[in-house]
């Protein structure tokens, strides 16, 4: 098998959590965003229990709130046994008259649930649950921290119908695609003195460090024309590494599995040009005026 770049992808079949209840436990106040200020502004703390850390770090998190992770084991229903589940209860004041509030990632969350209840049931006197969680506060433009923009559109990404593992395609298939004379745009990271003695119809030579500049997308047409961009290299690795970039930015975007030496092992000459880049300008003969060369018996 000669794809250089192997994703593992777990099976995302899981069943849509239940709501939580909608009613806070016994001992247990339901929290708004204010509240939860007050909380901190009062010298208490704010537990943010959300068990995948990157959506603390990378989603976005309320400035005050304590990252301490909340294993979830147990059943998300009513008669859960919250012994199955696991959180570092040492993190929580020695006065159990000092406020303590905890939110999750929404609705969905039992795990703030749980929790809180837990902790007012060890003696805890003011305990606050935000239900609604890091949404609630999202919703009425609370400040932010740790919020990277790459983060949500990259989890699309890797969850919607473009995803990595349709990415790969072998020579055999992108022949198929030009025999069918599919709209497709080649852009070929490989040195331009190999560009230069046979790459594929159609080819673009751009640097990989340029094809998310201005210049290198200029050679692109719009993520929403119906184009699918083959990116080529020797062996496909290079190619690779700027799949996941030009596919969040909306583009269809295939890398050939086995780079050129692959097409080149299969089907030799066939689909292919060879010399020096066509340009718009001939006094400017540089990567970033180039055309698309086409083999003279298509």
């Amino acid at each position: 098998m000669s794809t250089l770049l192997i994703f593992t992808l777990a099976n995302n079949s899981f069943a849509e959590a239940p709501p939580s209840p909608t009613q806070a436990p016994d001992g247990v106040e339901s929290a708004t965003p204010q509240e939860l200020i007050d909380v901190f502004q009062n010298g208490g703390e704010v537990y943010d229990i959300r068990w995948h850390y990157s959506t603390y770090e990378f989603g976005g998190h309320i400035p005050f709130a304590r990252y301490v992770p909340y294993t979830e084991w147990s059943t998300k229903e009513d008669n859960y046994n919250i012994k199955e589940d696991s959180w570092d209860y040492s993190v929580l004041p020695q006065d159990k008259n000092t406020p303590v509030a905890f939110t999750c990632g929404g609705v969905s969350c039992w795990k703030s649930y749980k929790l809180t209840k837990e902790v007012a049931a060890r003696g805890y006197k003011n305990v606050y649950w935000l239900r609604e969680g890091q949404a609630a506060w999202d919703a009425q433009n609370l400040p932010v921290l740790g919020r990277n923009p790459v983060y949500e559109p990259m989890m699309k990404l890797f969850s919607g119908e473009h995803e990595p593992t349709t990415w790969i395609i072998d020579a055999k298939t992108l022949k198929e695609m030009f025999d069918a004379n599919e709209d497709i745009k080649v852009v070929d990271f490989r040195d331009e003195a190999l560009f230069v003695k046979g790459r594929l119809q159609s080819a673009f030579n751009v640097p990989i460090q340029r094809i998310l500049y201005k210049d290198g997308l200029q050679l692109l047409p719009k993520p929403k024309q119906e184009y699918k961009i083959v990116l080529i290299s020797d062996t496909g690795t290079l190619a690779a590494t700027a799949a996941a970039p030009l596919a969040a930015l909306g583009y269809d975007v295939k890398v050939l599995d086995g780079g050129m030496n692959a097409w080149t092992a299969k089907y030799g000459k066939e689909n292919t040009v060879d010399g020096e880049l066509e340009v718009n300008y001939p006094d400017q003969k540089d990567w970033k005026r180039q055309i698309p060369k086409l083999p003279k018996n298509r």
